[in-house]
């Protein structure tokens, strides 16, 4: 039987196996006691794959943005580097949250946000949805000296980097970056309520999920971005499942909520998937194997790889965070050695953010998994490769509904 589902593979772009979910899923996944989300994984034979650069990606020399029809914009060539100095943060501070919602937080409800017990300290962005060279994707305006610390250390530390937000600049995530095929250094469309073209300043990693790009804060005013529609929120000494209930009550239905940091799941045996729901699951996603990779896409006929996760547990009736950052927060971690049919496999390639969770898979089984690769690619079944290995969750259906 296994040399049967190891022939499908070579005909994944013509034929849609379905036979998978039935040979593959024996078992019912039920779980253990107490595990957490730092587990350590065994290692079996590496397959080959392309390393990314080790550094953050920045071009050599600006070039002059033109304004967009109706829309006064400064270029880089209109600032000196002394107006866009951006001080050296004197620490780093660990996001817990991240608050978006379509209207502006009023003063009482950041305040009460900041007074919620265990916050440490809170940071106002403008947040919206815009869509960059054509893609879709969710962009922070920031004040770049205030907003610094609260990256990963290796963006944060980049001077150039932050003087390339300060003179108008975008930076994308290193994730769409490449699998959008942003051009690095050059000028693109990027369109909210206005369009405003912006140079593509940098690729790097803010350590948020779900956030593909940031410009300053003048930059998400010419986009039609409203100031305080986000609040970035540190708690590091509290429960963080807590403090994303609190701040979500505090901020009201309409807000959205992202987990941004690892947490500690306890859970009794008998809480994760069904037999039924595994297969449904992994039934679904077979049928999609041959489809595209697109960035952004959820399905049903193109999916990135986050996308392909969410539509699948969707057709078994479980509902799942949108991106792989808050995916990998679903459930608890296990060894690779006891992954089982329907667990989630996850990768971090982004070299600007070691801890970054940037790529997910379905396994399948006997070392298979059902993924939607990359740009250029499709949806297709093959063996599990080890490079960037970050860990295997096991989803729990009620963790993965308080963490997205």
């Amino acid at each position: 039987m296994h040399e049967r589902l190891r022939s499908l593979a070579p005909r994944a772009r013509t034929a849609t196996p379905l036979g998978i979910t039935l040979a593959i899923v024996l078992t019912a996944a039920t779980g253990a006691g107490a595990v957490t989300m730092r587990g350590h994984h065994a290692t079996p034979q590496p397959q080959p794959r392309p390393l990314a650069a080790s550094h953050l990606e920045l071009p050599a020399a600006p070039a002059p943005a033109a304004p967009a029809p109706g829309v006064t914009a400064r270029s880089s060539a209109d600032v000196t580097p002394a107006q866009v100095r951006v001080p050296r943060p004197h620490g780093i501070v660990e996001a817990t949250v991240l608050v978006t919602t379509r209207s502006p937080l009023s003063a009482r409800k950041l305040r009460a946000i900041r007074h919620v017990s265990g916050v440490h300290a809170t940071q106002t962005v403008s947040a919206g949805r815009a869509k960059i060279d054509g893609h879709r994707a969710l962009v922070l305006g920031v004040d770049p000296a205030r907003f610094r610390p609260w990256t990963p250390r290796l963006t944060a530390r980049s001077q150039p980097l932050w003087q390339s937000i300060a003179r108008g600049e975008m930076t994308a995530s290193f994730d769409m970056g490449h699998q959008a095929g942003l051009p690095l250094g050059a000028t693109v469309p990027v369109r909210a309520a206005q369009r405003v073209p912006m140079r593509v300043g940098a690729f790097a990693s803010v350590g948020m999920s779900g956030v593909d790009a940031v410009v300053s804060d003048q930059r998400a005013g010419q986009l039609g971005l409203r100031r305080n529609t986000g609040v970035v929120v540190s708690a590091p000494h509290a429960d963080a499942l807590a403090i994303r209930r609190a701040v979500h009550d505090v901020a009201g239905s309409q807000a959205h909520v992202s987990l941004l940091r690892v947490v500690v799941v306890i859970r009794d045996a008998g809480e994760f998937l069904t037999r039924v729901q595994i297969n449904n699951m992994l039934h679904a996603a077979a049928s999609r194997v041959g489809k595209p990779y697109v960035w952004g896409a959820t399905g049903p006929n193109a999916f990135d790889c986050s996308g392909l996760v969410q539509w699948s547990f969707a057709q078994a009736g479980i509902w799942m965070p949108r991106v792989s950052q808050q995916q990998w927060f679903a459930g608890p971690h296990v060894n690779y050695a006891d992954a089982r049919p329907g667990d989630l496999l996850f990768w971090h390639n982004d070299p600007t953010d070691r801890g970054n969770i940037d790529h997910v898979a379905i396994y399948a089984g006997d070392g298979m998994m059902l993924v939607a690769p990359h740009t250029g690619a499709y949806v297709e079944y093959v063996p599990v490769y080890m490079t960037n290995f970050a860990g295997v969750v096991r989803v729990d259906p009620a963790m993965a509904g308080q963490v997205g």
